[in-house]
């Protein structure tokens, strides 16, 4: 063997070597994540995206995440029944988060992404800040339809631009009142329809095909273990706490990504 093939044969086991720790670094990152979702209901893509965009672009990652963000809250949304009235509930949300989901795609592919990033980030920094430090933010009856059309379309914006529809839309859940199983289902519920539209809108993109769908299933068997090790933990936690933990994780949320545009 030369010293070509020598060199050459160290190459490749270093690449096989680097694509291990990515895999497991990826599988990780999944179950952290639905470690995150079982306790509190959501969050998934809150840790699990800026993890992944270490290892792969966030587009991929929003692919990989696609199938487990609809597997692993459908049971959650179709938690307890009621789920066609918790549907009409959510249908401000939805009628504003379509539009909206469209136009953040749109702006995705029409700026620079780090831009985008940024912009996502602040917007979820500053409202998930205001709501943490004025805890009492409470919805009036008349303001729930035009305030769930407006969150719903913001909501929809952030999901084009950074694969991340729902924190916008839990701050209007939370305002609402809703806390625990009832703010999971509906959370869940709207996970459910803004992740199928998101991966609707990248497979007919055709930069993605059946394989990666696939692969995206495949990815949620590391969600489901995260997510068994969490529901244990989930009905322990006293309402307000967890409202912060909601409220914590939209902030870091939009802190990592304001962190990948600017060093990324």
């Amino acid at each position: 063997m030369t010293v070509i093939q020598d060199i050459n044969a160290l190459l490749a086991r270093a690449l096989d070597l680097e694509q291990a720790c990515i895999v497991a670094a990826v599988v990780c990152s999944l179950i952290v994540a639905g470690l995150l979702k079982g306790t509190i209901g959501v969050g998934m893509p809150v840790v699990s995206l800026p993890l992944l965009s270490f290892f792969i672009d966030i587009k991929s990652a929003a692919m990989l995440l696609s199938m487990p963000l609809i597997l692993s809250n459908l049971p959650q949304a179709l938690e307890g029944g009621k789920t066609g009235r918790c549907l009409m509930q959510l249908m401000p949300v939805i009628v504003g988060m379509v539009p909206g989901l469209f136009l953040g795609v749109r702006v995705l592919l029409a700026v620079d992404g780090n831009v985008a990033r940024i912009f996502a980030g602040l917007v979820l920094i500053g409202v998930g800040g205001i709501t943490l430090l004025a805890p009492k933010l409470q919805l009036q009856t008349r303001l729930v339809l035009p305030a769930g059309v407006v969150f719903g379309f913001f909501g929809g914006v952030l999901g084009g631009i950074a694969a991340m529809s729902g924190p916008l839309v839990f701050i209007f859940l939370l305002a609402k009142g809703l806390r625990g199983q009832a703010f999971t289902k509906e959370a869940s519920l709207h996970l459910v329809i803004s992740s199928g539209l998101l991966a609707i809108l990248l497979t007919v993109s055709r930069q993605f095909n059946w394989l990666d769908v696939f692969v995206s299933a495949l990815a949620m068997v590391p969600v489901a273990i995260g997510m068994y090790a969490g529901q244990h933990v989930r009905d322990r936690i006293a309402p307000e706490t967890f409202k912060r933990l909601v409220l914590i994780a939209v902030i870091a949320a939009g802190a990592e990504l304001v962190r990948h545009g600017l060093f990324h």
